[in-house]
């Protein structure tokens, strides 16, 4: 994914061809029920300068996975990928294909080897344990665990079970500024990210 496709929020980005992604980064305030609402404000400026439509009109479905556009944009279908994470929220938009984005802040935890080993696998805890970072190797790893889950619409659930489909995603790192980590996520066959 190139530089030019991440916005920082009041930027506006200009409707993107079908399947190019365009992730919109917004500083927020507050707890997370703040940031929630900050950026689905955000989301619905973006969708109603790309449909012309008024904010309040748009064809938008709030669903246990965040918000879902009913119907075409310009023609295609779009996909809707939001993750949140301490100050800030990222925006994942793409027509004509699938994605999913997850930030967070790369930090030490107590749990962090009993989380790795339940839901990252054996292999993986042992590389994280293994790091010379083990806090960022953490945040590199669950975000892209997450990021996936959320491409292929799947919840979050304990089990190697979970990544089947994953060697049809590839996932990019994108963001490691400020102390987070951001991992996006699309079909192999999607534009380059």
């Amino acid at each position: 994914m190139n530089m030019e496709s991440i916005f920082q929020w009041p930027d506006l980005p200009s409707l993107p061809p079908v399947k190019q992604p365009v992730l919109v980064r917004l500083v927020t305030s507050g707890p997370r029920s703040a940031a929630r609402q900050e950026l689905r404000l955000a989301l619905r400026q973006v969708l109603a300068a790309w449909s012309g439509l008024a904010p309040e009109r748009l064809p938008l479905l709030e669903t246990s996975r965040g918000p879902q556009w009913q119907g075409l944009l310009a023609d295609e279908s779009l996909d809707i990928s939001l993750s949140y994470c301490d100050g800030e929220g990222w925006i994942g938009l793409i027509r004509g294909a699938v994605l999913g984005i997850d930030a967070m802040l790369v930090q030490p935890f107590a749990e962090a080897e009993s989380v790795a080993r339940h839901y990252l696998g054996k292999p993986v805890m042992e590389r994280i344990c293994a790091s010379r970072d083990p806090a960022k190797a953490f945040a590199s790893a669950w975000t892209g665990l997450e990021a996936r889950l959320k491409c292929l619409k799947r919840e979050l659930t304990e089990g190697e079970e979970r990544q089947s489909g994953f060697e049809k995603l590839a996932a990019s790192e994108i963001f490691f500024k400020n102390g987070v980590a951001v991992t996006v996520a699309m079909p192999k066959e999607t534009e380059t990210i």
